[in-house]
């Protein structure tokens, strides 16, 4: 017959053992789960407003715009901006560009008013606010 103390013993190195291994498949689990994890959404843009607005003095165009890009995505970015003139019109941002970049990111929920003006090119006398399309800059 076995001596009482070594029953303990075994009983409880084999408790101690048992719990190692919860405690090891309850970290694999959790480590599968955060891996499987897909990540965020990246950053993207809408054009979330185009407002007629009275143009400053000096900027010579009949008609300016006012727009409002914002970051409906999950991560901060730069953008980079394109305005298309509507047919029989110029369109350019206040710094004389077709196109902007952001020098600086913009968060999640941000938004970013961009500054427009618009000219009727010759032989036409109506003035329509450009398409402009945004995109995160890939960095």
């Amino acid at each position: 017959m076995q001596e009482p103390s070594a029953v303990r013993t075994r009983l409880n190195a084999t408790n101690v053992l048992t719990m190692l291994l919860g405690v090891a498949l309850v970290l694999g689990a959790i480590l599968t789960v955060i891996s499987l994890k897909p990540g965020g959404s990246a950053a993207a843009f809408a054009v979330t407003g185009v407002d007629a607005n009275k143009c400053p003095e000096g900027t010579g165009a009949p008609a300016c715009f006012q727009v409002l890009v914002q970051n409906t995505g999950s991560r901060a970015a730069r953008v980079h901006c394109q305005l298309v003139p509507a047919d029989g019109t110029t369109a350019l941002f206040f710094s004389g560009d077709a196109v902007y970049t952001s020098a600086a990111v913009i968060d999640p929920q941000q938004t970013l008013p961009l500054s427009v003006k618009v000219d009727v090119t010759k032989g036409h006398d109506t003035v329509v606010s450009p398409t402009i399309g945004c995109a995160p800059v890939a960095d």
